[in-house]
């Protein structure tokens, strides 16, 4: 049945193995592989910096404008292993306190002091973990907020087709997309309510009505 489809829509190439906008189009049950270019790319962003001198201002601007703002759109679709997200906090701290992606300096404040508001005495850079989830939060908030869009009509008819996306369950051999929208709903919750109107839609034992 793939090769008369094929052959109808005169497709010669598959192009599943490639990659669109930086994503693979394809990815499977093991992430770790498919992300691995991630860290690497951050790893050679900060490669062609080092062994210039700059201030403590310069460094920031370039880590905060360059190198943790290159993983914002694979971030905003899919969940990053942790394995992913570590090699590039060590690229970011190395350059951050030796100006080299490489060499290990002395780390003068943690990495969770540094991620602090600076009116909070940090840095304020990003946590890439925490940043992540609240992208995929987003994405859970547009399928609520937005429930005629064509993604969420595909995903309701998927995932959820019987009832709303906050009770949604977790299926045991979803797509990579929906395990990480489902992991982006779990820091949703913490901060939605339902407001309450005719009341006809609200289940006062598993909705939160207040903050």
């Amino acid at each position: 049945m793939k090769e008369e489809v094929k052959t109808a829509l005169d497709i010669q190439k598959e192009a599943l193995a490639e990659k669109y906008l930086g994503l693979s189009t394809e990815v499977g049950r093991s992430a770790n592989e498919v992300f691995e270019y991630t860290p690497s790319r951050v790893t050679g962003l900060i490669g062609g910096w080092s062994g210039r001198e700059a201030s403590c201002a310069g460094r920031e601007v370039l880590l905060k404008s360059v190198a943790q703002v290159v993983l914002t759109y694979s971030m905003s679709c899919f969940l990053l292993p942790g394995k992913t997200c570590k090699k590039t906090r060590t690229a970011v701290v190395n350059y951050w306190w030796g100006s080299s992606a490489d060499n290990r300096h002395m780390h003068w404040q943690s990495w969770e002091r540094l991620t602090q508001p600076k009116i909070k005495g940090g840095m304020g850079f990003r946590e890439l973990k925490s940043f992540n989830a609240a992208m995929l939060g987003k994405q859970g908030w547009r399928l609520i907020t937005k429930p005629e869009s064509l993604c969420a009509r595909i995903l309701k008819g998927r995932y959820f087709h019987d009832g709303e996306f906050i009770h949604a369950t977790r299926k045991k051999h979803a797509s990579q997309t929906w395990r990480a929208i489902m992991a982006g709903r779990d820091v949703l919750q913490q901060g939605l309510i339902r407001r309450i109107c005719n009341g006809v839609h609200t289940n006062i034992w598993s909705d939160r009505c207040l903050p």
